[in-house]
């Protein structure tokens, strides 16, 4: 898997508002400024992505949230909510359909598993796979860190996969939330989650 974030820098990636997100003791991590976005500067098709996450604080409180299948603002244009894209809301996999002419839970379209409580607060390590071809995103996390991960939830819209990047989402200000390790393999050899199977 290839890094998606070196530690240092916020570089690769894209934020709506501008200076919303900053490297703080070498994770990323919100500044609680307002509602928006940071999102990869590449566009990926099929792809796996792992990171760790953990909620820290919110006034109002929302857990965090990550945006697949998103549509990237023309230049000048004025960028649609939250990329209108569709969303996890981690560690519990909650969920939300952006698409135009959706904005709702969209509950037919997302398919959750039985999973533990997850402590938002707690790190969580997270993975999610992505098929622009299919239209499927799937989601699994594992709490502590280390640990076998549980698949929590997927969603399943042929019609809604396309090419996009993959984002980062502050659902309101006043939210702080930190992510670690973030890493991605395009096009997965393993089509299938591969953190909910014990490790060599």
């Amino acid at each position: 898997m290839a890094p998606l974030f070196d530690g240092k820098t916020l570089e690769g990636w894209v934020q709506l508002p501008a200076d919303s997100w900053t490297v703080k003791d070498g994770m990323i991590a919100s500044r609680g400024v307002a509602r928006g976005v940071m999102y990869t500067a590449k566009q990926y098709g099929n792809y796996r992505i792992i990171f760790d996450v953990r909620h820290v604080s919110g006034n109002p409180d929302h857990q965090a949230c990550v945006l697949f299948f998103g549509v990237i603002p023309a230049d000048g244009a004025k960028p649609r909510d939250a990329l209108g894209a569709g969303q996890f809301i981690l560690p519990n996999g909650s969920h939300w359909d952006y698409r135009k002419g959706h904005n709702n839970p969209s509950n037919a379209e997302f398919t959750s598993f039985p999973h533990p409580k997850f402590d938002g607060h707690q790190w969580s390590r997270v993975e999610i796979l992505v098929n622009a071809d299919k239209g499927t995103a799937r989601l699994a996390v594992a709490q502590p860190v280390g640990s076998a991960a549980v698949e929590v939830v997927d969603f399943h819209v042929p019609e809604a996969g396309r090419i996009a990047p993959f984002a980062l989402q502050m659902h309101n200000p006043g939210l702080f939330d930190e992510y670690a390790n973030l890493a991605i393999e395009v096009n997965p050899a393993v089509d299938d989650l591969i953190t909910v199977k014990p490790q060599p």
